[in-house]
């Protein structure tokens, strides 16, 4: 499956260290301090803002997969360890035993929805494994006044080369409407689409963390966006693995 990927200059858009404090303490609140369950992986963990602070207040090893050879770059100055690796086929020792999904499935885009929907999936189940106990995973939501439409028009508008030329266009004067991944594609999904996605992975939902509901701006309700936050899930396998 080929992935659309981010150009060097909208991945610089993430090199920050917004959401890592929420996603922390989601993580200690859905699975404790200390999980005793081996190593922590993050993929697409950037530069090592989620690990390092995972690192700081627990004894837990934790490593990051990236693509983006700056972002590895960046988790060695902090003294994260990291690897280059991609989502859909990353580098597995078997001495994982959590696996961190931090605001990165909605950047796993294809030129369609079905190749979305198999990469989103694809990147969740490769870590269904026996050693794997546990996947973190926090994650956009975006609930639609309609039939989950929300998610699914923000995507074609972000994917087309046409319709991303004129939201640029439109964002000037409307701001709140900018989108760092025009032209490449982004796939925000509701709650109950996220379910659906790890279900199909084969995973099901042990706990979750709902997070506070962000301001959608008048512009943005024009995506019939209904609500916008940020959930946190503890993901398990459906079924006992033999």
């Amino acid at each position: 499956m080929e992935q659309n990927k981010l150009a060097e200059h909208q991945l610089e858009a993430f090199y920050h260290d917004l959401f890592v404090e929420d996603q922390a303490r989601d993580f200690v609140a859905l699975l404790g301090g200390n999980p005793s369950c081996g190593e922590i992986v993050d993929m697409g963990g950037g530069c090592g803002f989620f690990a390092h602070q995972l690192k700081s207040q627990s004894e837990c090893n934790v490593k990051v997969i990236d693509m983006d050879v700056t972002s590895v770059k960046a988790c060695h100055e902090l003294g994260v360890e990291a690897i280059q690796g991609d989502a859909l086929s990353p580098e597995i020792t078997g001495r994982e035993g959590v696996v961190c999904f931090n605001l990165i499935l909605h950047h796993l885009v294809g030129e369609s929805e079905t190749k979305t929907l198999a990469m989103q999936t694809e990147a969740l189940s490769v870590w269904k494994r026996p050693h794997v106990k546990y996947i973190f995973v926090n994650e956009y939501i975006y609930e639609s006044w309609f039939s989950d439409i929300s998610g699914w028009l923000i995507f074609q508008i972000t994917k087309s080369p046409i319709l991303s030329w004129v939201g640029r266009i439109v964002a000037v004067v409307v701001p709140s409407l900018k989108a760092n991944t025009f032209g490449v594609g982004v796939r925000f999904r509701s709650n109950a689409e996220w379910i659906r996605v790890f279900s199909r992975a084969g995973f099901r939902v042990k706990a979750s963390l709902q997070g506070q509901d962000e301001e959608v701006s008048l512009p943005r309700r024009m995506l019939l966006i209904k609500a916008i936050r940020r959930n946190s899930y503890l993901l398990e396998p459906s079924q006992a693995i033999n």
